[in-house]
């Protein structure tokens, strides 16, 4: 029920509606909006690669997992609904709002993972986590259906969207915040230490000890890469149908309704596919797909032929961090398994600014965004490279020698 809640804002706000407003009406005048958009999305990436490992010591060693959670969710409600209050101009408000917003939304993501290995074992982490990411998609799906009859084109109306993103993410939230049993117990603090200076020492009795998870530490690295390529095309994706392909808004919003809805078939299959034939090999597949939807919306011209580039990126949304979460969820010992997601966040954060400066960088310089969607599936390529050096084995024997 998280994902139900969260998976809103990442639809409405990172991708569909709000990223093409800014870009083409709120920052539109100044001839940068792609690249303003990429600083928003840099700045916010950065501050979470910095926080998240302190996040998730504290949440391991305080036992306030479920606390924090909560304390993400009120962040993303308070500053997604004043994103309402931005209108044509005010970039830096909007830059500011979005920043502290889509903070709340990645760090309450960290927390809501942490929870996984404690409720899942090796037979279903893959279904589990499935289920999650789907139920995901499935929700953002509906959130679209619901901002549909309030958006015009770039009019009034979408200034509207955040305040009933914010009031769908708070109702949704809600059972998570009164049902979730927090499975985690608080421990003492030692004498003379706070939560902040130990969550510190933590981190760096973490980071000595690494050796004995270096399968862990080369899938986080393969993650660092190939989902950079994935936070780019969620930032873009929208911009690059509007102002490339020719969609209208309405159409935009179509288009996405229907990949969400791939992404929840992608999600439950690949979660029971990563189950049977390894969490591994399914990565490798959902990267291939993701590779052929970059390759296929660099060539198309029409409206029409890039459903099925919509399509490929459906089922590869759908799949691929889902995935990557159970294989995480297998290589962490549980009982620090915050501050290893936090790693994990730390992954999919730590060079956030690259992929997006790059595409808006390419776009800004050529006078296309064409080149700077091929370039996307580099990440891909290279992450498939750094995953193949991954040993599932060894990844899991380290994590149950923790325990």
């Amino acid at each position: 029920m998280y994902d139900v809640a969260d998976s809103a804002f990442t639809t409405v706000i990172v991708t569909v509606i709000f990223a093409p407003y800014f870009t083409g009406v709120v920052a539109g005048g100044t001839g940068y909006g792609d690249t303003l958009w990429a600083l928003a999305n840099s700045v916010s990436g950065v501050a979470v690669a910095l926080l998240a490992p302190i996040l998730g010591a504290i949440a391991d060693f305080s036992g306030a997992r479920k606390k924090l959670l909560a304390l993400s969710g009120a962040i993303i409600v308070i500053f997604t609904a004043a994103l309402g209050l931005v209108q044509p101009g005010m970039v830096v408000l909007g830059i500011v709002l979005y920043i502290v917003a889509n903070v709340g939304f990645t760090a309450g993501g960290i927390f809501i993972d942490s929870f996984l290995p404690g409720i899942s074992n090796e037979q279903n982490v893959g279904r589990i986590s499935g289920t999650k990411w789907a139920l995901g998609y499935a929700s953002g799906l509906v959130a679209l259906a619901l901002c549909l009859p309030v958006v015009g084109e770039n009019g009034p109306g979408v200034r509207w969207v955040p305040v009933l993103v914010a009031v769908y993410y708070a109702v949704m939230v809600t059972p998570t915040l009164m049902l979730l049993r927090e499975r985690s117990e608080p421990r003492p603090l030692p004498a003379g230490r706070n939560y902040v200076t130990f969550a510190f020492s933590q981190l760096g009795d973490t980071l000595r000890h690494l050796g004995r998870y270096r399968e862990l530490l080369k899938l986080f690295a393969s993650f660092l890469i190939y989902n950079e390529g994935i936070n780019t095309i969620i930032a873009f994706a929208a911009v690059y149908a509007i102002k490339t392909v020719g969609f209208t808004q309405d159409q935009v919003i179509i288009l996405f309704i229907v990949l969400n809805v791939i992404a929840v078939l992608g999600a439950f299959g690949f979660g029971w596919l990563g189950d049977r034939i390894g969490q591994k090999t399914t990565i490798f597949i959902t990267l291939a797909i993701w590779t052929m939807a970059v390759v296929v919306a660099f060539l198309t011209y029409s409206v029409g032929m890039f459903w099925a580039v919509a399509a490929l990126a459906g089922i590869g949304i759908g799949s691929t961090q889902s995935v990557t979460r159970s294989l995480v969820a297998q290589f962490v010992p549980k009982a620090r398994s915050a501050e290893f997601f936090g790693f994990l966040g730390i992954s999919g954060k730590a060079i956030s600014f690259v992929g997006v400066n790059v595409f808006a960088w390419i776009s800004d310089l050529s006078g296309s965004q064409r080149p700077a969607m091929l370039t996307t599936g580099i990440f891909f390529v290279l992450g498939a490279l750094m995953l193949a050096t991954v040993d599932e084995a060894r990844g899991k024997a380290a994590a149950t020698v923790e325990e």
